[in-house]
């Protein structure tokens, strides 16, 4: 009986084997395939999204940031506002322009004797609205482009400092307005746009023909740099 059992054992295997279709590639089935398709479609991609074509694709076309420029002649000019920008960092053109206050801080013209510990005072006040052309030639990095470009400014006079007023007893120090050209160069990236300007006056910012007009700088040119981060 025991030997009946044994062989009755070995032998359920091997007829389960029998019986076992066997399908080759060739005699594959449609629903086979459907399986091993669908299997291979659900697997895991890798995430693309930090690519750096992705990244330029889902740039936008129009951008607005916070603008900050600084430029000096004998008197510093720090300047703060918002820009706006037309075109991508792979685009060969883009378009900049905006608003901006620019606060000027020069020497003090009054006598030694009464002049502060730092010998600078608030110049005044003006509102400037810039445009430029940016024409990005080649990539320097993975992500930022270099470029030449050239812009235009338009002053409005907003004020004039307390000091500057009193000692010239009312007369204007910033000029009601003023028309400059900046020939510029620059890196432009996803989010952040630096350049160095040339700022040309053909109507100047600043009264010259005041005594003590050279602490505000009696030439004609600027150089400086604009610093713009895009949202």
């Amino acid at each position: 009986m025991r030997k009946f059992f044994l062989s009755l054992m070995m032998l359920i295997p091997v007829a389960t084997m029998a019986n076992r279709e066997v399908i080759t590639p060739d005699e594959g089935t449609n629903e086979n395939d459907n399986v091993a398709t669908t299997s291979f479609k659900e697997l895991p991609k890798a995430d693309e999204h930090f690519t750096y074509n992705n990244q330029q694709n889902n740039e936008p076309f129009f951008t607005a940031g916070f603008y900050n420029t600084g430029d000096y002649y004998n008197c510093l000019g720090i300047g703060m506002g918002l820009m706006f920008n037309i075109g991508r960092t792979n685009d060969m053109i883009n378009v900049s322009f905006g608003a901006e206050y620019i606060e000027y801080i020069a020497g003090d013209p009054r006598p030694d004797e009464l002049k502060g510990k730092t010998g600078l005072v608030d110049a005044g006040g003006q509102i400037a609205f810039p445009a430029m052309v940016k024409l990005q030639l080649f990539r320097t990095s993975k992500w930022t482009k270099f470029y030449i470009g050239c812009g235009a400014e338009y002053g409005l006079k907003v004020y004039d400092g307390k000091v500057m007023k009193d000692y010239y007893e009312d007369r204007e120090v910033i000029r009601d307005k003023s028309v400059a050209i900046m020939p510029l160069i620059g890196w432009r990236a996803r989010n952040v746009d630096f350049g160095v300007y040339c700022k040309y006056y053909f109507d100047k910012a600043f009264n010259n023909a005041l005594p003590g007009a050279k602490d505000l700088g009696k030439g004609d040119i600027r150089i400086g740099y604009h610093l713009a981060y895009w949202f």
